[in-house]
């Protein structure tokens, strides 16, 4: 049913009635501060479950099981008996990104959502993939407990999404005011999401500031932003605003913290980042990472004016307690008592990582919808009405069946599907050792997409001059006949077609580029000094299997978006459109193969 949304003067009345509302001796008459925690979490991107992770400990790499609900569950529970003054927000882009939302589309995300009493949730990106209709079915089935937030993004007068959120909510905690604001990104909302046009975004920085100003009209001097819009873009916005205290934030799966003693890399080493605002007062921002498998912990310290003080806290990686390592024949071993006892303490010993028994209730609801992923891997998608093989570079055979002389029949497709998932791709780029195994005719189920392709990667969008997509085709040729390289590497297309010679020299291999329009349908040879849009998949997005100028464009120009669009849900959409359209699975047209002519070394 559609959600109805209370004023604010409601608001007041039945904020005490939220969980994370307790009693403090700190309130609005008292001369004491006021000290308020926050419990976070963005980009879950329907990873329910708890995930093997490898980090380290003493230096030695170790499988530990990491996040998930049934672990936040058990943590929150914790904190709001020892931090009672305290708000449980949600960042966004709660869904897409593994089989459970390919499989339930929000049912699963929605089902572990109500497990858990959020005072706020802002809309993500994401959470439009679906048009609004599949936004509507998911916040229906949202408790009428959890507020929705989105200041900036307003469906127009009898679109369906009218009243499913609210700019902003006023929380009163012991006595206190607290205003929470939602912003979502809005470029990226727009052009790679799929809301319509009855969706009206405003701009970010001016939307948050007017509703600042209403706030504090209203006697609120506490403040929070809960924004999906990414961390510099959250940097940027605490200098420029009047009245902000804190950002919670999401969107770029920042990992804020030092967790270099783990093996893992953060983006940003502090955790909060405290910037100054344009008049002069402290601004606490703070995400939480990705997956669900970190819980952020803040904790702020306000004055009776309502201005930051001071404001601290840790970043929680929720881990297991069982560690398996690789033995000297390279196979996973349950550590011994001894190890065991030595990473405990090391555990105990880091302020940003905790073992956590994961929430019994919290795993029986998962292991409902796990069990029908099982299941559900067997349902057909669609038909193959021929044998797509599968050769890494022309000829090969890698396949063991086909020695294709122009190479994979299913790689192009994966590209392709690639294509149509991203609104805004000229072309795609999909490395051969990325696609796994061919596909055989007839009957094709969701289980042979995700093992056609297996890995955790997403859709990557880059824009990218005519001349640079050559160097990366060149790269990756390069790369699959250097001896220390790999044959994975070989580059497949879909949007672009060329001719290959393995015995030319270095940067000569590729000739005759073609870039086919999007709107048009027709061909013709790629302009050096035209900036195109090429999306690929994240692993060779980061310079990985060769082709290192998806990286140096990004180093040199900042132009890369990570869609966090699931790969393999791509071919599942793109078999899906063709069963819809009574199409079966084939080979791509010869106009649209990407290997025009291909000279080997033998």
């Amino acid at each position: 049913m559609k959600k109805f949304y209370l004023n604010i003067a409601s608001l007041f009345l039945i904020g005490s009635i939220f969980v994370g509302c307790g009693s403090s001796s700190s309130s609005s008459n008292d001369e004491e501060s006021f000290n308020l925690s926050i419990f976070h979490v963005d980009d879950t991107h329907s990873h329910i479950e708890s995930e093997s992770m490898s980090l380290e400990f003493d230096g030695v790499a170790t499988n530990v099981s990491v996040g998930g609900y049934a672990r936040f569950v058990t943590k929150l529970n914790e904190f709001k008996q020892t931090k009672p003054n305290s708000l449980t927000l949600n960042a966004g882009d709660v869904f897409q990104g593994t089989l459970f939302y390919s499989l339930f589309k929000g049912e699963a995300d929605a089902a572990m959502m109500n497990l858990i009493s959020w005072d706020a949730y802002a809309l993500g990106n994401h959470e439009f993939d679906d048009g609004d209709a599949g936004l509507k079915s998911f916040l229906d089935m949202l408790n009428d407990t959890i507020s929705v937030v989105s200041a900036n993004v307003v469906p127009q007068s009898g679109n369906i999404l009218e009243g499913y959120w609210t700019p902003y909510i006023i929380k009163e905690i012991a006595g206190e005011k607290v205003g929470v604001i939602g912003i979502d990104i809005v470029g990226k909302t727009q052009n790679s999401s799929n809301p319509s046009d009855e969706i009206i975004f405003s701009d970010e920085l001016e939307t948050a500031q007017n509703y600042i100003n209403e706030l504090i009209s209203l006697g609120v001097n506490k403040i929070v932003l809960l924004t999906h819009q990414g961390y510099s873009n959250d940097v940027t916005m605490a200098k420029a605003l009047n009245g902000v205290d804190v950002i919670i934030g999401g969107d770029s799966h920042t990992l804020q913290g030092d967790f270099a003693s783990l093996g893992l890399e953060s983006s940003v080493s502090t955790y909060p980042t405290v910037e100054q605002s344009k008049d002069g007062k402290k601004v606490c921002i703070a995400h939480a990472w990705e997956y669900g498998h970190i819980l952020g912990n803040l904790d702020v310290e306000f004055n009776k004016s309502g201005e930051v003080t001071s404001c601290g806290g840790n970043p929680l990686l929720l881990v297991g307690d069982e560690f398996t390592q690789e033995d000297a024949n390279g196979d996973d071993q349950v550590v011994s008592d001894s190890i065991k006892t030595s990473i405990l303490n090391s555990i105990a010993s880091n302020n940003n990582i905790e073992v956590t028994t994961e929430d019994a209730y919290t795993l029986s609801v998962v292991k409902t919808y796990s069990d029908e992923v099982d299941a559900k891997k067997t349902v057909v998608i669609g038909t193959a009405s021929e044998r797509l093989g599968h050769n890494r570079i022309p000829g090969d055979a890698k396949d063991g069946v086909a020695a294709l002389p122009l190479g994979s029949d299913i790689a192009p497709i994966v590209a392709k599907s690639f294509y149509d998932l991203s609104n805004l791709a000229d072309a795609c780029i999909q490395n051969a050792g990325g696609v796994r195994v061919a596909i055989e005719a007839g009957e094709v189920t969701m289980g042979d997409a995700y093992t056609l392709l297996p890995f955790a990667n997403t859709l990557f969008e880059l824009q990218m001059y005519g001349n640079e997509i050559k160097q990366v085709l060149e790269d990756a040729i390069t790369n699959t006949i250097d001896p220390e390289g790999s044959t994975g590497s070989f580059p497949y297309a879909y949007g672009l077609k060329y001719d290959v010679d393995l015995t030319a020299t270095a940067n000569n291999r590729i000739s005759n580029l073609e870039i086919k329009n999007r709107q048009t349908g027709v061909w013709s040879t790629i302009s050096n000094n035209t900036m195109y849009t090429i999306v690929t998949n994240s692993y060779t997005a980061g310079g990985k299997d060769g082709y290192v100028t998806f990286k140096t464009v990004q180093d040199e120009r900042g132009l890369g978006v990570d869609t966090y669009l699931d790969y393999a849900m791509s071919f599942v959409k793109y078999m899906e459109t063709l069963t819809a359209n009574n199409q079966t699975l084939t080979k791509l047209p010869a106009e649209d193969h990407p290997i025009k002519s291909f000279v080997g070394l033998e």
